[in-house]
């Protein structure tokens, strides 16, 4: 998927909005903004943060499951996701 980027600022090339794939972009933005940070779909974010200093193996399922369910919102069609290694998180799949 094509939109804008925001590398720190707004990308512009040749005065207007650069567009690139934003696939990572997108899903970065979705795993860190929480649930209420975007106005008009109030269920729409992870809250990754929450989970990170949680060591127990049912806080990953919860963040796995919740990882899915907002991607799946967002249309993205998960094929794998790894949530082991929290540092690390594998997502495969694609718009």
């Amino acid at each position: 998927m094509k939109d804008f980027i925001i590398d720190d600022d707004l990308l512009i090339t040749d005065g207007d909005f650069a567009l690139k794939a934003a696939d990572q972009q997108n899903i970065e933005h979705l795993l860190l903004s929480q649930k209420g940070s975007y106005k008009e779909f109030p269920i729409l974010g992870v809250g990754i943060k929450k989970y990170i200093n949680s060591p127990d193996a049912t806080s990953r399922l919860r963040l796995e499951n919740e990882i899915d369910k907002q991607l799946s919102y967002d249309n993205f069609f998960v094929k794998t996701l790894d949530v082991n290694d929290l540092q690390n998180i594998k997502i495969d799949g694609n718009y």
